[in-house]
């Protein structure tokens, strides 16, 4: 019933971006078939706990019956709650909403008393026109008495057992669009649900049951030796200089600190500059010339630049089809002799076509490249640079030395690097017979040291940024090589006479950590600093989303260690691998059902079946099966345990790539 369950969920993910995510959910996630499916793996997984008698063990008693619990309350909100929508004009007073039914029509429910709302506001980040929040002050007469409630992202009003959420706002910012949601069972049952898991989570990090005895035990046999060899990569270096008109060096440098309007947030002009240049020349400077003196310099000689080959196409099939065959075009290369827009005739062209007939990945590349002649454009015309017109006492100056700093140092290219070298010279010291105490010293020394660098990195970020950074890509990437490096770190520490599981945590470690960080490089990922959205203010944010990349770091792990040990068939390791696949299970499992009491909190529903959420409970049931050897026979085979964990990390990377770049979704990072 699991695989069901999964196969059904996969294809909705297929169906919604195909199709829509209205025609998904009537075919699928509403449809009666799906519900009882899931009602018959509830059915199955009582049987079993009962059969099994699970009472006698609490802790899996406890876990398994959470799951009961949450679906249980998953039904009764299905079945008793109600969720509409209310739209007020300021000054407006209401007592009926709608409620738009599956088949998309609409129906008028009546409110138990009346809504105000007074005004409607919204609040930016100093400075800057980014919005920070979205309030609507409301009054609520409720038999006679009054009630004051303001309600933003995040902060919701609790009135008579109707929850009313802030959703939307008209154009004129004099109106605003609350969503309702009446749940009078549902929810309790289902936070009972995400208590009681909660509980077991952490009962069964700590208890050590006898399933968890057996496998220290196993983990804990005499050493052997072992070989364990990785490899990848390197990285060119740039430069060359060349004599253009240009702002004098001295004078760029000047205005680095100059404080400017970029990305919804106030910062200096170094960052506007550095991402300018890495945006149009695929590099952090060009020939010579500081960010800033190209940026400067671009309106001070538009013809004479234009000739300058500066601009990066990244689609091959674009560069044939634009005739340039150099590393990088010049401006020049875009427009025709008379003047005409060649990205526009190629789009045009595209267009033109039946729809199954055009080139997606040549669109694409058009406009990507659009882009970039557009910020040459808005550079030359001098409405790319938006002076900060505040107080300059806002920012301080430290903060802006701090950016500075940060934007002069390629942090993630030197982390990639250190971390696959380091992998490397450890994986073929360990090949050298003898058990010397240096090796040791090494194997401790290069996590250590690569996590407190990556640590100074991830907090200056912190501190430049004003919020934690987990908002996008880029960052959760690089705290999941963070995470990593620390666990590495911990391991290499506790299995001190463990010589092969130390020298495989080692090298597995340092090499998730660097291919993590090499994809943060190498991707599409911004690694921009932004503002955050309004509804990521939350303090959700931090527990939710560091769970999660705790536990697709620890799978990554069972993934290299099933890939060693299917050459090296060790005992150790496959108990190793058994024993971390309960904190990474446990991880996924709160992180998923404390975002879904975030996403309750912050639009009224705690599961929406967003694609991202799919794809993370279909990781979490996926992974669930290698943990119930007592029934699954196949999995106490260490070689069928481990090409499973090989494939099963295809979930995760679906989960956190293929939905971010194949199917969209409110959480996915590649959306813009």
């Amino acid at each position: 019933m699991v695989v069901v369950v999964v196969i059904a969920m996969a294809t909705a993910t297929v169906v919604e971006k195909m199709h829509g995510t209205q025609l998904a959910s009537s075919l699928i996630y509403s449809s009666w078939w799906f519900c009882a499916i899931w009602g018959v793996l509830a059915a199955f997984s009582i049987y079993d706990i009962i059969a099994c008698r699970m009472h006698r063990k609490a802790v899996t008693f406890l876990l398994h019956t959470s799951f009961i619990v949450i679906l249980a309350g998953a039904l009764t909100t299905h079945i008793t709650s109600s969720r509409g929508f209310m739209h007020l004009r300021n000054g407006q007073t209401a007592a009926i909403y709608e409620i738009q039914e599956d088949n998309g029509t609409l129906r008028t429910e009546m409110l138990p008393f009346t809504v105000t709302l007074n005004a409607f506001d919204i609040s930016h980040y100093k400075g800057t026109q980014a919005h920070s929040d979205y309030s609507s002050h409301l009054t609520f007469y409720i038999d006679g008495s009054r009630k004051d409630e303001t309600i933003s992202m995040n902060k919701i009003a609790v009135v008579d057992g109707f929850r009313f959420y802030q959703t939307s706002y008209d154009p004129d910012m004099k109106g605003s669009v609350l969503t309702i949601t009446y749940d009078p069972y549902g929810t309790g049952i289902t936070y009972a649900g995400y208590a009681m898991l909660i509980l077991a989570a952490v009962l069964v990090l700590i208890v050590r049951t006898p399933r968890i005895k057996e496998l220290y035990h196993r983990l804990n046999m005499p050493d052997k030796t072992t070989v364990l060899a990785l490899m990848l990569m390197l990285v060119t270096a740039n430069g060359f200089a060349q004599r253009t008109p240009v702002v004098a060096r001295e004078d760029a440098d000047r205005a680095k600190k100059i404080l400017v309007v970029y990305n919804g947030r106030v910062c200096p002009l170094n960052t506007l500059a550095h991402d300018f240049t890495v945006k149009l020349t695929g590099k952090t400077s060009y020939k010579g010339l500081t960010p800033e003196q190209l940026l400067l310099s671009l309106p001070l000689a538009p013809e004479q630049w234009s000739e300058k080959e500066m601009v990066k196409v990244k689609s091959n099939a674009l560069k044939e089809r634009l005739g340039i065959n150099t590393p990088l075009a010049r401006v020049k290369d875009f427009y025709t002799p008379q003047g005409g827009y060649k990205l526009k005739d190629i789009l045009m062209q595209e267009m033109s076509k039946p729809e199954d007939e055009q080139d997606q990945k040549m669109i694409r590349a058009v406009y990507d490249v659009d882009e970039l002649i557009s910020l040459v454009s808005s550079d030359i015309k001098g409405t790319l640079i938006q002076r900060y017109n505040g107080n300059s006492g806002d920012i301080s100056e430290t903060r802006v030395d701090a950016e500075i700093f940060y934007n002069g140092i390629p942090f993630t290219t030197i982390l990639f690097i250190v971390c696959l070298t380091m992998a490397i010279v450890i994986a073929l010291l360990c090949s050298r017979k003898g058990s010397a105490k240096w090796m040791t010293a090494i194997e401790r020394a290069c996590p250590i040291a690569v996590s407190i660098f990556t640590f100074f990195f991830f907090m200056l970020r912190w501190y430049i940024e004003g919020n934690i950074p987990l908002s996008n890509g880029f960052e959760t990437m690089v705290f999941i090589a963070l995470v990593t490096l620390v666990l590495t770190s911990a391991a290499v520490f506790g299995l001190e006479r463990q010589r092969f599981v130390r020298n495989t945590i080692c090298v597995g470690g340092l090499t998730i950590a660097g291919l993590t960080l090499l994809v943060a490089h190498l991707s599409e990922m911004s690694p921009q600093i932004t503002s955050l959205m309004p509804v990521l203010h939350s303090p959700w944010l931090t527990t939710h989303v560091s769970l999660i990349m705790v536990s697709y770091s620890l799978f990554a792990f069972t993934a290299i260690i099933a890939v060693v040990n299917m050459f090296r068939n060790d005992d150790r390791l496959d108990a190793l691998n058994r024993l971390i696949l309960y904190p990474a299970e446990m991880c996924l499992a709160v992180g998923i059902f404390l975002g879904a009491i975030w996403a309750n909190q912050s639009w009224g529903t705690y599961w929406s079946w967003d694609p991202k959420e799919v794809w993370a409970l279909i990781s979490l049931l996926i992974y669930s099966l290698p943990l119930h050897t007592g029934s699954l026979g196949m999995f106490r085979s260490s070689k069928a345990m481990n090409i499973y964990l090989v494939f099963a990390f295809l979930s995760i990377l679906m989960t956190y790539f293929g939905v971010n770049y194949l199917l969209g979704g409110m959480h996915s990072y590649a959306g813009n």
